[in-house]
């Protein structure tokens, strides 16, 4: 068994004195509201990165004086809502949150960065190579800055499964197996299924297994007995989960575990679980879970959810823009979005302080350095949308696998001729 993560994000006590932000305490020592007047237009993802904009937005106005509009949407819309606004040079929104995935297709119609980290001193360094190199910086250009990453967790029952997670994806299916009881409602797997989840589950399984979507120059490698096998265990998964899986976003597979009715979650637990699971008002399972890495296999290498805030290029308050990003993505802000919502930061410092390092959150760390994002390329969407199809298409018994693993390899290959990587580009990731 891999060594157990004891305990919820949120049960870690305060690891910084919180108080008046230093960027606050400068605005008002120097009395400088020279942005008084101008309105600031931001744009998050629904959930936790919109709840955390809005927690520093008084403060912020305090202290430029500007009006700031926190505008939130769900992941499902993000995408679509901000490549149409870019694209039309619209100018809608002054700061977004880009999920890393879309770097590469956005950058073209944002803000190089560089001359404001020159001439600030902005300290990239401070963040963790690895996700910095997947998250926001784009071909030796910073597009954006990380505000946010997340290794792929398990959550589960210490209650059940006192000694952890299995090694190895054989023997988490007979773990899963051996709780199963659906027909008291109680299963051994809780997993986002619905489309634009499903494609991240298939990839951390895959990669773990030594699989990959292509080889570092774009020689397309899914047609392999590790996809193969990737598939296989997602379909004998499906009978140790709730039959309305496919239907399920994070949101469900989040309420089953905390309703007491899954053994493991496989979900990103930041995103409401860890703030939830501790609270007896909102959770059946208070005192009885805990995390844990996805079984090693061959690679342990694990999904990263990583994002950057960034400027568009046709924002007309750049420079309000970039003073709402140094101070969403400072140290401070960080420890408390840590503390409030949960939000994991990528910034080397946050993990050394008292209360997170020499805890179960050094596995989290450890994670981070090895963690894979799917391709950031412009091709990056359509195949996640394919596999997304192709994944479901087989787990409810439309394809079979020789047809399913056929239907990724062409999808890969048309991406690829539809929107080539640029001249130069290495595929480091898989």
């Amino acid at each position: 068994m891999k060594k157990r993560l004891t305990c919820g994000l949120l049960c870690v006590s305060m690891i910084a004195s919180l108080g008046v932000s230093a960027f606050a305490e400068d605005a008002t020592e120097t009395g400088d509201q020279k942005y008084a007047g101008e309105k600031l237009t931001v744009l998050y993802m629904s959930g936790v990165y919109a709840d955390a904009a809005n927690s520093i937005k008084d403060e912020f106005e305090a202290a430029t004086g500007a009006e700031v509009e926190v505008i939130d949407m769900p992941y499902s819309e993000l995408h679509e809502k901000i490549l149409l606004d870019l694209t039309s040079q619209t100018g809608t929104y002054d700061v977004i949150d880009v999920a890393s995935q879309w770097d590469g297709e956005f950058a073209p119609y944002l803000t190089d960065l560089q001359d404001y980290i020159d001439r600030d001193g902005y300290d990239m360094s401070a963040f963790i190579d690895n996700v910095l190199a997947n998250s926001g910086e784009w071909q030796g250009h910073y597009y954006g800055i990380p505000n946010a990453s997340t290794p792929q967790l398990f959550a589960y029952r210490t209650d059940i499964l006192p000694d952890g997670l299995a090694d190895t994806w054989a023997e988490y299916r007979e773990q899963l197996k051996e709780v199963n009881d659906p027909d008291n409602g109680f299963y051994g797997d809780s997993i986002s299924g619905i489309t634009g989840q499903l494609g991240g589950v298939f990839d951390y399984v895959l990669w773990s297994m030594g699989g990959s979507w292509a080889d570092e120059d774009w020689n397309v490698t899914i047609d392999s007995e590790e996809t193969r096998e990737a598939l296989k265990h997602l379909y004998e998964v499906q009978d140790y989960c709730d039959p309305n899986m496919l239907n399920w976003g994070t949101d469900q597979s989040i309420q089953a575990f905390l309703d007491g009715n899954a053994a493991v979650c496989e979900t990103w637990p930041t995103l409401g679980l860890v703030q939830a699971a501790d609270d007896p008002e909102q959770s059946k399972i208070a005192g009885k879970w805990a995390l844990d890495t996805i079984p090693y296999d061959k690679t342990g290498v694990t999904l990263l959810s990583a994002w950057d805030v960034s400027i568009p290029a046709f924002s007309k308050n750049q420079d309000l823009a970039w003073e709402w990003i140094k101070m969403y993505t400072s140290l401070e802000k960080q420890n408390q979005f840590y503390t409030d919502n949960g939000i994991l930061s990528p910034r080397k410092e946050f993990w050394e302080q008292d209360g997170i390092k020499g805890t179960y959150m050094d596995t989290v760390r450890e994670a981070l350095d090895t963690a894979n994002m799917w391709w950031r390329i412009p091709a990056s969407t359509q195949v996640d949308t394919m596999l997304n199809t192709v994944v479901s298409a087989y787990l409810t018994d439309q394809e079979d696998l020789e047809t399913a693993v056929a239907d990724m390899k062409s999808g890969i290959e048309e991406a690829l001729a539809a929107a080539p990587p640029e001249e130069g580009t290495k595929n480091y990731n898989r």
